[in-house]
């Protein structure tokens, strides 16, 4: 599925019942279901998914196993116009 990621941010601490936790919460827009256009929808993914230093806003290709997990974040490369 392709997304448009137009923010992200690296959560990282211990909850207040004492445990550890480590995600990235990534914004994007995509269409949905019932929605004319796009949706603004935000995504949870595991850190060894894709480098958090690496995602930039823009167009991503994404994999979802069937619960709705983050499997892969591809970037997708914008076509270079023949010359």
């Amino acid at each position: 599925m392709k997304i448009q990621i137009v923010g992200k941010s690296h959560r990282t601490g211990i909850s207040k019942s004492g445990r550890n936790y480590d995600f990235i919460e990534l914004h994007f827009v995509a269409p949905a279901r019932g929605v004319e256009g796009e949706a603004a929808q935000t995504v949870t993914m595991d850190p060894s998914v894709f480098p958090y230093d690496k995602i930039a806003r823009g167009l991503y290709d994404i994999d979802f196993d069937r619960r709705g997990t983050p499997l892969a974040l591809t970037p997708v490369q914008s076509a270079t116009p023949k010359q």
